[in-house]
């Protein structure tokens, strides 16, 4: 079915579809998304009021218009992480509530987890940037937390950030959640906070030795897992068991009649008890992860999936029989899945920069039985302030003015680069653009690095890189593998999905150039305790990740290392910054190494074979968290405990990552791409085999790389793929102190926020100290040369392939051909320059252009954190930041024509294809006489061409200027491109 655009302004649509054998389809599609000129045509579809009472009654029960139900869920973009929200007294109508992000992260997708209060009013959410997930510290308790009113949509950020592990938030008794901060081997220990929602306010933190999962608040504090017990924790941080478990208690949901409800796992058997009173019942039991127990509001507990046994239910426990892994609506009456395709997978491919991908949910009314299949459109709502989490500016002394201190280097505020990085290769300069590949460019790069065949010569000054020549693997030879082989394909593309989603440029689509891809840059410290920093710059703390691969070792400048690094050559880190064939290969050497020194500590995978994607398991675990050697003393040694399977931050149900739910079923062949959306419930080198399994979507090439395969039938291939995944207990045995049947707390200094787990080795004080790290071969494929997975191979290095072509997403404008003869440009590429895809053509800069950036702390220029160059504007590259409504992210651009110049005047200003969505930028033109007139433009309508401002009569000292602070604070994107003076005037 196709619904027409809407006029923007008007009110959602709701289209209802003729029931067939599925159901009805419900497609909603937000106004906004269409142009102000653009009716809606006959037959667009029937708005849902417009649809018989009796149909509606059928599908939704007699008495939905006084139902309190709701349905919710949450859905991340490049743009943020959205807050929908269904209710049905409004027949189901999806609506985009809250859109949470914050400013100064280059982001592919915003994840989050979130839970509803007992009232269904609000939401507690904790979102963070997708690449959150690949550093434990950040993981762990970097990220931000808010609570948004689902009835209003207003959102209330709290100043504490926390932990991304699927447990976290934990809503229980009345308006109140538990947040939890986790430790790691660095920094042990667990740390709840309880949270008012109603009122937005915290409690003082409670320090807990050990791992403490699954928490959830009470009247008195806290109730959550502790080793093999279901523990509570009063909030003078005081320990009491509860009830004794089988393996860590997870999924606890406490009931409107006072009992605890919960999941145990032992082995591959599962149960759900109820505790009260004292006693513990069991409710149903199966294999491990073929039920669940989802909450809805006012303490309803709801059981779903398949359990093999199910007992007698309380009147606080209802069984709906719906899939496992489905969504549940407050009152329990629809149940929804998300269904994500592959292209969804890289959030902004196949959309316009910007524009929220649509969300697929299938659901069952369960009161009627009917089969409803929904796709809405998210919405970016009203931005909000900064989280205070990230702390606070030092306002200015007049509350907007940017100008130098005396103190200041004059030149500094006005310069779009900062002055002395300690990245060795610097954002925001014109001569530094990467290149954003294609992925069948990347994919060719990995098939023929892994035979050392990457060596085709890149000349002198390759893509305007400034470097001399070379070859990526003349630069960059591959290491020999021990024991012999290569690395396989799908495991190099596996982390390269993982790590950056393909990108190589930030903020770029395939073939385009812009600042290469940046791991914190600005050394910002967002995830520890103390919020009053956050947007400070600490270059000694920057992490320096870059590119396709987040190459980060050597990658400081010389002089700026950190301990017991060494700086690699100038000409190798640009070219890991700007060449992603370079960056690949220096990626491909770090992941060689981390197999030979896995491998030659003994750490080896069933039969060892490199190329056999299974056999990669410790190498991936290490590239991620590093190897902790063997130091011949007896202290532990190996791979560490953040990225255990069993570590019980992650959810012991998962099934394989983005893998099928059930590969015996002939009819389910599709993959979870929805497990995208949350990788935080995955060890890294899980996803790294779920990446190599089934491959993103770009929108460039089709699948994103060709993936790897296991042989047999179907049902025996598909079987082996999922079991590609180890069992959870796998490295847990003797020879780490780890115990699967046994939960006890981490003690040691520093880890009181960790949660209780199945790591029995202490230190020297006897203190539970969670360094298990594994260091032993294991098997649990004996027969991998038949049942592992085997690499595929697009681009033989024989056939001799040749580069693929470049991308050629969204064009620049390399001449000045669209205006009138005589007219004086203006822009920021001097002249003499050429950009990489306006080559041969020289830019035209007949004046002068000047940038002013908003500062947080003196010397500090905390506006160029938000602020972007891309290649597609005019002559060849433009600048862009988002309209904040934040002072310290200001960014204010000027254009002036030649200092002489006077006379009546046409003023055109050149608006980019992508990084210029705001509606309302306003251009002041400075006519030199001491006026000024105030243009207002779409940006998003006008983008891709010249935008006529007017006929103006002109001085000498005239000038136009932008300013990012004048727009209505949306957080959509506003671009600073050339602007064009017509001598005589013009339309």
């Amino acid at each position: 079915m196709t619904v027409d655009p809407i006029r923007r302004g008007t009110s959602l649509r709701l289209a209802l579809m003729t029931a067939g054998a599925v159901g009805l389809t419900l497609v909603q599609v937000p106004a906004a998304q269409a142009r102000p000129e653009t009716e809606p045509k006959a037959g667009a579809g029937v708005p849902a009021e417009a649809v018989p009472s009796a149909d509606r009654d059928k599908l939704l029960g007699a008495s939905w218009r006084t139902s309190t139900d709701r349905a919710w869920t949450t859905a991340g973009d490049a743009e943020g992480l959205h807050v929908l929200v269904a209710d049905a007294a409004d027949g189901y109508a999806w609506r985009t509530v809250a859109t949470l992000r914050e400013g100064g992260f280059d982001t592919d997708r915003w994840i989050g987890n979130a839970c509803v209060t007992s009232s269904g009013r609000r939401a507690v959410v904790v979102y963070a940037p997708r690449s959150f997930t690949n550093k434990t510290e950040l993981s762990g308790r970097g990220g931000f937390t808010a609570v948004v009113d689902l009835q209003t949509g207003k959102v209330t950020k709290l100043p504490v950030t926390t932990s991304l592990a699927y447990f976290n938030p934990g809503c229980g008794a009345g308006e109140s959640a538990a947040l939890t901060q986790e430790g790691d081997e660095g920094l042990p220990g667990t740390q709840l906070l309880r949270l008012d929602a109603e009122r937005g306010t915290l409690g003082s933190k409670v320090k807990i030795n050990g791992q403490f999962t699954s928490a959830v608040s009470t009247r008195d504090g806290f109730v959550g897992g502790l080793s093999d017990r279901l523990a509570a924790v009063d909030t003078a941080g005081r320990v009491r068991m509860v009830t004794k478990s089988r393996g860590v208690p997870f999924a606890i949901r406490a009931d409107k009649d006072g009992g605890l409800n919960f999941l145990e796992a032992d082995g591959t058997a599962m149960r759900a008890r109820r505790q009260i009173d004292s006693r513990v019942t069991t409710l149903a039991e199966g294999p491990i992860g073929t039920f669940g127990l989802e909450r809805g509001d006012s303490g309803r507990v709801f059981l779903t999936g398949t359990p093999k046994t199910v007992k007698p239910l309380p009147a606080a426990v209802r069984r709906l029989s719906v899939p496992v892994q489905a969504e549940i609506s407050t009152n329990g009456d629809l149940a929804f899945e998300r269904t994500m395709t592959a292209e969804e997978s890289l959030p902004g491919s196949t959309v316009s920069v910007g524009t929220p991908a649509p969300l697929r949910l299938g659901a069952r009314v369960m009161k009627s039985g009917r089969e409803v299949a929904f796709q809405v459109n998210p919405v970016e709502t009203a931005p909000t302030s900064d989280s205070p989490a990230i702390g606070a500016s030092r306002p200015s002394s007049s509350g907007r003015s940017m100008g130098p201190s005396a103190a200041d280097d004059v030149l500094e505020p006005y310069t779009p680069q900062d002055p002395d990085p300690w990245c060795s290769v610097p954002r925001n300069d014109i001569a530094t653009l990467a290149y954003h590949p294609r992925p069948r460019q990347i994919e060719w790069a990995v098939d023929y690095g892994i035979f050392g065949a990457l060596t085709q010569s890149r000349p002198a000054n390759y893509r305007g890189f400034g470097l001399p020549a070379y070859s990526p693997q003349g630069m960059f030879p591959p290491r020999a593998l021990a024991g012999g082989g290569h690395v396989a394909a799908q495991v190099m593309l596996g982390i390269l999905a993982q790590e950056s989603n393909l990108w190589q440029a930030s903020q770029t689509e395939s073939g385009e150039y812009g600042n290469p891809l940046i791991g914190n840059y600005y050394g910002r410290r967002y995830y520890d305790s103390d919020t009053s920093d956050d947007w400070r710059i600490h270059w000694d703390e920057a992490d320096c990740g870059y590119g396709v691969s987040q190459v980060t070792d050597g990658m400081r400048k010389a002089g700026k290392e950190k301990p017991g690094e060494t700086a690699r050559p100038a000409t190798h880190q640009r070219a890991i910054a700007l060449d992603y064939a370079a960056n690949i290969s220096a990626g491909l050497q770090i992941l060689q190494d981390k197999w030979n020194q896995t491998y030659n500590a003994g750490l080896r995978i069933n039969n060892a074979d490199p190329t056999r994607i299974e056999n990669w398991f410790f190498a991936a675990w290490a590239y991620n968290s590093g190897f902790y050697p063997d130091k011949g003393d007896g202290s532990p040694w190996g791979v560490g405990w953040g990225n255990n399977p069993i570590n019980p931050r992650y959810d012991p149900t998962r099934h394989p990552f983005l893998d099928v739910r059930n590969p015996l079923d002939p009819d389910d062949n599709v993959p979870v791409f929805s497990d995208a959306a949350h990788p935080q419930d995955w060890p890294y080198q899980e996803k790294v085999i779920g990446w190599a399994a089934q491959s993103i979507d770009t929108g460039d090439d089709g699948v994103g790389f060709r993936t790897a395969y296991w042989n047999g039938e179907p049902i025996e291939a598909r079987l082996r793929r999922s079991e590609a995944k180890p069992q959870i207990w796998t490295f847990c045995d003797s020879t780490n102190n780890c115990d699967q049947l046994q939960r006890v707390q981490p003690n040691e200094p520093g880890l009181e926020g960790e949660k209780p787990g199945p790591c029995l080795h202490k230190n020297s004080a006897g203190q539970y100290d969670l360094k298990c790290w594994y260091h032993k071969p294991v098997t649990w494929k004996s027969d991998c040369e038949e049942t592992c997975g085997y690499e595929g191979i697009r681009y033989d290095v024989p056939d001799n392939y040749s580069e693929p072509a470049d991308g050629t997403h969204n064009p620049p404008r390399c001449t000045a051909s669209q205006l009138p003869s005589g007219a004086i440009v203006v822009d920021y590429v001097l002249s003499g320059t050429s950009m990489p895809r306006c080559g041969g053509v020289g830019p035209r800069n007949d004046g002068s252009v000047k940038f002013e950036f908003g500062s947080g702390w003196p010397n500090e220029y905390t506006a160029k954190i938000d602020l972007h160059q891309v290649d597609n504007g005019f002559g060849g590259h433009h600048w862009f930041t988002r309209a904040r409504g934040s002072v310290k992210f200001q960014v204010i651009g000027t254009w002036r024509p030649p200092a002489s110049y006077s006379g009546w005047t046409g003023i055109y200003a050149y608006i980019p294809m992508t990084g210029a969505r705001v509606n309302d930028a306003i251009y002041e033109v400075q006519t030199g006489d001491g006026r000024t007139r105030q243009v207002r433009v779409d940006q998003d309508y006008h983008k891709g061409g010249w935008v006529w401002l007017g006929n103006f009569s002109l001085r000498s000292g005239a000038s136009v200027r932008l300013d990012s602070f004048k727009s209505a604070p949306t957080e959509k994107t506003i671009g600073f491109d050339a602007v064009a003076f017509v001598p005589g005037g013009g339309s």
